[in-house]
């Protein structure tokens, strides 16, 4: 499992999750307050039901009609009361304000038009310390599901709030502090929020886990992906402080965030006490957006996930002229190109392959395209495997 140290600007946290499921509702039967995981619910609106609309074609939380809050209140005990703290739940916005989850002043997470935190830590002498993270994300106003999630792990004494696996707010505070459950009562999920009478599934898979903070194997420093503008490949590095029992590293590629695939498997050093630094490169990244993350597997077969990194690998093409004369050139620039043959292809409108010609990219990153002079004047779908432009001839 990783033990993580992110460095971000103005702030260094040290991040272990290792969490214990103490509640979980998913929400894919009635009544919704059963829950799959931990004490059931004692009350919910009465209009809240489980609906087709869930995370990958699930069930999920719908509020239902009359337009009422959802409200639902779980008992807590003992159980509840742990020193680190794990909250996760699916959400697509529906409203512009209104509380996720809380339990008393002690932890808060709220919404629904941007993102916030705010809970409290023993401050070492029998009271209470508040961080508030303030609004740190504006929740997209569309219908796609994210995964929203809250964790605190009193041993390094860190909050981190994540968006589908991407950090958008922590805080480290002093080492050795738990959470401060004193007076916290029982847990509410949902208030004021009624999805402004939508009546469809907008909430899902709602988990509460205790943290543990035992030393884990790998303590990575950092991991990187940046976009090398010149040759249009993603270096890719990691770094790792200390290595117990580790046996492989897996680099993952993802185009939307969502759906991963292996894309390197490097060996780990096993066991180390010294800083190493590892390396690949992606020779073929996706173009527009993608995200990396690593994720690195014990000798046990355990494994844990790094925070996602976005690349922007933005297509620029541009032709020049265009329109373009019959039996003349066009010029075809792109921030794609590399010193490389590439076959580019000329498309009527219908779809029809009318010239297609190999070639040559120069060191300024443009190729010349012959227009044949028996063309047609009109409108054509210039194509290669880096751009798909409109072309006018005339």
């Amino acid at each position: 499992m990783l033990r993580l140290k992110i460095v971000m600007a103005m702030l260094c946290c040290n991040i272990v999750v290792n969490a214990q499921i103490i509640s979980q509702f998913t929400f894919d039967n009635d009544p919704v307050t059963a829950a799959d995981v931990g004490p059931d619910a004692t009350s919910i609106s009465s209009s809240a039901f489980s609906d087709a609309g869930g995370v990958g074609g699930t069930n999920g939380l719908n509020a239902g009609l009359p337009k009422l809050n959802i409200n639902m209140v779980v008992p807590t005990d003992a159980s509840f009361d742990t020193p680190g703290i794990d909250v996760s739940f699916d959400y697509h916005r529906e409203e512009s304000a209104g509380t996720f989850w809380e339990r008393g002043n002690s932890l808060r997470i709220v919404g629904c038009a941007n993102l916030s935190v705010s809970y409290r830590v023993d401050d070492g002498g029998g009271g209470f310390n508040t961080v508030n993270s303030g609004n740190v994300y504006a929740i997209p106003n569309d219908d796609t599901y994210r995964n929203y999630r809250f964790y605190y792990t009193d041993c390094d004494g860190v909050g981190v709030l994540t968006v589908d696996g991407v950090i958008v707010w922590s805080n480290d505070g002093p080492d050795n502090r738990s959470m401060y459950w004193t007076g916290s009562g029982d847990i509410t999920v949902g208030n004021g929020v009624d999805a402004t009478g939508s009546n469809q599934t907008f909430f899902d898979n709602l988990v509460v886990g205790g943290i543990g903070c035992s030393p884990l194997p790998v303590e990575l420093i950092s991991f990187n992906a940046n976009l090398n503008e010149q040759d249009r490949t993603v270096d890719i590095s990691w770094s790792t402080a200390s290595e117990v029992n580790s046996d492989y590293f897996i680099v993952q590629r993802s185009q939307n965030g969502d759906n991963w695939h292996d894309l390197f498997t490097v060996d780990a050093a096993g066991n180390s006490s010294v800083k190493l630094d590892y390396f690949q490169i992606d020779k073929a990244p996706l173009l527009e957006e993608s995200y990396y993350r690593l994720k690195q597997v014990d000798l046990d077969s355990e494994f844990e996930f790094s925070p996602a990194v976005r690349i922007n690998n933005k297509v620029e093409t541009d032709l020049y002229p265009n329109p373009v004369q019959v039996g003349s050139q066009v010029l075809i620039t792109s921030n794609q190109f590399k010193n490389e043959s590439l076959l580019v292809q000329l498309f009527n409108t219908q779809g029809a392959l009318v010239f297609e010609k190999w070639t040559e990219t120069s060191v300024d990153k443009s190729l010349a395209f012959d227009i044949p002079g028996n063309l047609a004047q009109g409108a054509y779908i210039l194509k290669s495997e880096y751009f798909c432009k409109k072309l006018m001839v005339k």
